[in-house]
């Protein structure tokens, strides 16, 4: 008897974002282990009815959606009077960034008294644009734990296939760079330089696990001063990220997107083939629909390198829910999952970023 297990999303997952399904085939014929699954049409129905979604199959308005978003949270803080800072004088990166583009990172007012460390915070979206529930609400919530927080507006291309390797390489540099400017200005801004960590949502993640993973420490000779310290981050959060190549789900179209183009994303976003033994500590939390194989992957080739790591997953909650508190539009309820924010906390707290 051929019997063969494919991990996949269940039809609820779609529809709602939530739960996931193992199936079963055995010569041929599934065993599916939900009953009452809603037919293509219903899906269909349904689909027009809902907001847009990384489910969707084009993701046209999702991404009209998520930029109008993301320049609207600009403009709330520019009315706040917070001004983000550019990374770069006269665009002196490396790697080619979107014509016009200006990676920048705004960093909230540093809280007084002693040194203390910084959450640097990458928010996700294909690289095809960043969602501003993975931001401004991950800021606040981290600010007013007691951390330091900074958002990174790193390098993204909606004209690009999702995950482009140039565009992703090109925001893994504006990660790396943040580091290296906090660790820079950290005795200025009254923050302690060996306790800066990055971390984000889906690609957020991707820049942050490139920094943790591609990271050097500094050219001494370069002619930039800030590209003579090291951009080797002292923590590294991957909020559904952790992308190896178990990321090519068996039956597609999971994530809204087609299966040869997760196969070619994966590539540019994978971060398990970069691991070194010098790694930073790493907090890994996933949920179950996203396919857990990628964090677990992660985590068993972070102990063949003795590398510090947490991995937490949780059984709810669809891909892009921040942090699943309910507060945002785009981030549901999940309060089982919403907890991964307080034990995420209280692992850097371990670490000594609050001190």
């Amino acid at each position: 008897m051929e019997l063969r297990v494919d991990y996949v999303k269940d039809i609820r997952c779609l529809e709602r974002g939530v739960g996931c399904l193992f199936v079963l085939d055995i010569l041929g014929k599934s065993i599916e282990g939900s009953k009452n699954m809603l037919t293509e049409k219903d899906l269909l129905i349904e689909e027009t009815k809902k907001k847009p979604d990384y489910v969707d199959s084009d993701w046209s308005d999702l991404i009209t959606d998520r930029l109008q978003k993301w320049e609207n949270m600009w403009k709330v803080y520019e009315q706040e009077g917070k001004v983000p800072i550019p990374l770069w004088e006269e665009g002196n990166f490396r790697e080619v960034h979107r014509e016009g583009f200006i990676p920048q990172m705004l960093v909230y007012p540093v809280h007084a008294g002693k040194p203390r460390g910084m959450f640097i915070i990458c928010a996700g979206g294909g690289f095809m644009f960043k969602s501003d529930n993975e931001a401004r609400p991950v800021a606040e919530y981290f600010y007013k734990s007691g951390l330091n927080v900074a958002i990174l507006d790193y390098n993204t291309d909606s004209t690009k296939m999702i995950g482009d390797g140039d565009v992703a390489a090109a925001a893994g540099e504006d990660g790396m760079r943040a580091v290296r400017m906090v660790r820079y200005h950290a005795k200025e801004w009254n923050i302690n330089p060996d306790k800066i960590a990055i971390g984000g949502f889906s690609a957020g993640g991707v820049v942050s696990g490139k920094a943790g993973t591609l990271f050097d420490y500094g050219n001494p000779e370069a002619d930039d001063p800030i590209e003579r310290v090291s951009s080797r981050p002292d923590a590294v959060l991957l909020i559904y990220s952790a992308f190896t190549a178990n990321s090519v789900c068996a039956k597609g179209d999971n994530r809204g997107y087609s299966f040869d183009a997760q196969r070619m994303a994966v590539q540019s976003m994978r971060n398990d083939i970069n691991l070194r033994l010098d790694c930073p500590p790493f907090f890994i939390a996933q949920t179950g629909c996203d396919d857990p194989r990628d964090s677990y992957y992660m985590g068993i080739q972070m102990a063949n390198r003795g590398i510090p790591h947490e991995v937490h997953m949780f059984e709810d909650g669809p891909h892009g829910g921040g942090l699943y508190d309910g507060n945002h539009e785009d981030s549901p309820l999940c309060a089982h999952t919403s907890m991964w924010a307080s034990v995420a906390a209280d692992w850097l707290k371990m670490k000594g970023f609050y001190e």
